[in-house]
Protein backbone atom coordinates (compact mmCIF):
# COMPACT_ATOMS: atom_id res chain seq x y z
CA UNK A 1 0.00 0.00 0.00
CA UNK A 2 1.33 3.43 -0.94
CA UNK A 3 1.71 6.19 1.58
CA UNK A 4 -0.82 9.01 1.65
CA UNK A 5 -0.57 12.22 -0.32
CA UNK A 6 -1.46 15.50 1.39
CA UNK A 7 -5.09 15.49 0.26
CA UNK A 8 -5.50 11.96 1.61
CA UNK A 9 -3.84 12.91 4.91
CA UNK A 10 -6.33 15.75 5.32
CA UNK A 11 -9.22 13.40 4.54
CA UNK A 12 -7.97 10.73 6.97
CA UNK A 13 -7.71 13.33 9.73
CA UNK A 14 -11.33 14.40 9.11
CA UNK A 15 -12.28 10.70 9.18
CA UNK A 16 -10.67 10.36 12.61
CA UNK A 17 -12.51 13.39 13.99
CA UNK A 18 -15.75 12.16 12.38
CA UNK A 19 -15.65 9.05 14.61
CA UNK A 20 -16.50 11.11 17.71
CA UNK A 21 -20.11 11.40 18.87
CA UNK A 22 -19.81 15.18 18.53
CA UNK A 23 -17.09 15.86 15.96
CA UNK A 24 -15.36 19.23 16.07
CA UNK A 25 -14.13 19.40 12.50
CA UNK A 26 -12.53 22.80 13.01
CA UNK A 27 -9.85 21.00 15.08
CA UNK A 28 -8.46 19.66 11.81
CA UNK A 29 -6.15 22.42 10.57
CA UNK A 30 -3.10 23.10 8.45
CA UNK A 31 -0.80 23.94 11.35
CA UNK A 32 -1.41 20.68 13.22
CA UNK A 33 -0.96 18.71 9.98
CA UNK A 34 2.33 20.48 9.29
CA UNK A 35 1.26 21.89 5.92
CA UNK A 36 0.77 25.41 4.57
CA UNK A 37 -2.63 27.07 4.75
CA UNK A 38 -2.74 27.40 0.95
CA UNK A 39 -2.11 23.67 0.48
CA UNK A 40 -4.76 22.89 3.13
CA UNK A 41 -7.34 25.09 1.38
CA UNK A 42 -6.57 23.46 -1.98
CA UNK A 43 -6.88 19.99 -0.43
CA UNK A 44 -10.32 20.99 0.92
CA UNK A 45 -11.38 22.22 -2.52
CA UNK A 46 -10.23 18.96 -4.13
CA UNK A 47 -12.01 16.84 -1.51
CA UNK A 48 -15.26 18.73 -2.15
CA UNK A 49 -14.81 18.45 -5.90
CA UNK A 50 -14.34 14.67 -5.57
CA UNK A 51 -17.44 14.34 -3.38
CA UNK A 52 -15.55 13.11 -0.32
CA UNK A 53 -16.57 15.92 2.09
CA UNK A 54 -19.24 18.61 2.26
CA UNK A 55 -19.86 21.71 4.34
CA UNK A 56 -16.73 23.81 3.84
CA UNK A 57 -17.36 27.52 3.57
CA UNK A 58 -14.75 29.55 1.71
CA UNK A 59 -14.14 33.26 1.76
CA UNK A 60 -12.80 34.61 -1.52
CA UNK A 61 -11.51 37.89 -2.79
CA UNK A 62 -8.87 39.77 -4.67
CA UNK A 63 -7.70 39.24 -8.20
CA UNK A 64 -8.89 35.91 -9.53
CA UNK A 65 -11.33 35.43 -6.63
CA UNK A 66 -8.63 33.59 -4.66
CA UNK A 67 -9.58 31.50 -1.62
CA UNK A 68 -8.66 33.61 1.40
CA UNK A 69 -10.03 31.40 4.15
CA UNK A 70 -11.85 28.16 4.83
CA UNK A 71 -14.33 27.50 7.62
CA UNK A 72 -14.39 23.81 8.51
CA UNK A 73 -16.87 23.75 11.41
CA UNK A 74 -19.69 22.26 9.33
CA UNK A 75 -17.68 19.65 7.41
CA UNK A 76 -19.18 16.21 7.11
CA UNK A 77 -17.67 13.17 5.49
CA UNK A 78 -19.79 11.84 2.66
CA UNK A 79 -20.50 8.11 2.47
CA UNK A 80 -18.12 8.10 -0.51
CA UNK A 81 -15.43 9.74 1.64
CA UNK A 82 -15.89 7.23 4.45
CA UNK A 83 -15.73 4.32 1.99
CA UNK A 84 -12.62 5.81 0.38
CA UNK A 85 -10.71 6.04 3.67
CA UNK A 86 -11.80 2.61 4.86
CA UNK A 87 -10.79 1.00 1.57
CA UNK A 88 -7.49 2.90 1.39
CA UNK A 89 -6.52 1.90 4.94
CA UNK A 90 -8.12 -1.55 4.96
CA UNK A 91 -10.54 -0.71 7.79
CA UNK A 92 -13.55 -2.95 8.34
CA UNK A 93 -16.68 -0.73 8.17
CA UNK A 94 -18.41 -2.61 11.02
CA UNK A 95 -15.75 -1.75 13.63
CA UNK A 96 -16.70 0.61 16.44
CA UNK A 97 -15.51 4.22 16.29
CA UNK A 98 -12.77 3.51 18.83
CA UNK A 99 -11.59 0.47 16.90
CA UNK A 100 -11.48 2.48 13.67
CA UNK A 101 -9.37 5.19 15.31
CA UNK A 102 -6.96 2.56 16.66
CA UNK A 103 -6.64 1.00 13.19
CA UNK A 104 -5.89 4.39 11.63
CA UNK A 105 -3.35 5.08 14.38
CA UNK A 106 -1.50 1.84 13.59
CA UNK A 107 -1.37 2.62 9.85
CA UNK A 108 -0.18 6.21 10.18
CA UNK A 109 2.43 5.20 12.76
CA UNK A 110 3.82 2.64 10.29
CA UNK A 111 4.08 5.36 7.66
CA UNK A 112 5.61 7.94 10.01
CA UNK A 113 2.78 10.49 9.99
CA UNK A 114 3.32 11.72 13.53
CA UNK A 115 0.93 14.66 13.15
CA UNK A 116 -1.97 12.34 12.35
CA UNK A 117 -0.90 9.82 15.01
CA UNK A 118 -0.95 12.58 17.67
CA UNK A 119 -4.43 13.54 16.50
CA UNK A 120 -5.65 9.92 16.72
CA UNK A 121 -4.42 9.63 20.30
CA UNK A 122 -6.45 12.70 21.34
CA UNK A 123 -9.59 11.49 19.56
CA UNK A 124 -9.24 7.95 20.96
CA UNK A 125 -9.09 9.39 24.48
CA UNK A 126 -12.21 11.50 23.84
CA UNK A 127 -14.09 8.49 22.44
CA UNK A 128 -13.10 6.36 25.43
CA UNK A 129 -14.27 9.05 27.87
CA UNK A 130 -17.57 9.35 26.02
CA UNK A 131 -18.08 5.58 26.02
CA UNK A 132 -17.56 5.50 29.79
CA UNK A 133 -19.89 8.47 30.34
CA UNK A 134 -17.03 10.74 31.45
CA UNK A 135 -17.52 13.44 28.85
CA UNK A 136 -18.47 15.99 31.50
CA UNK A 137 -22.08 16.38 30.43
Amino acid sequence: MDKLDIKQRVLVTFYIEYQKDLPEMEKVNATDLGISHDIFKMALLKLINEGLITGVEFTRGGQGNKILGAFTTNILMTSKGIDYVEQKLGITPTLTAGEKVREVSKKVAEWGYNEIKDFTVKVAAEIAKSAMGLNGK
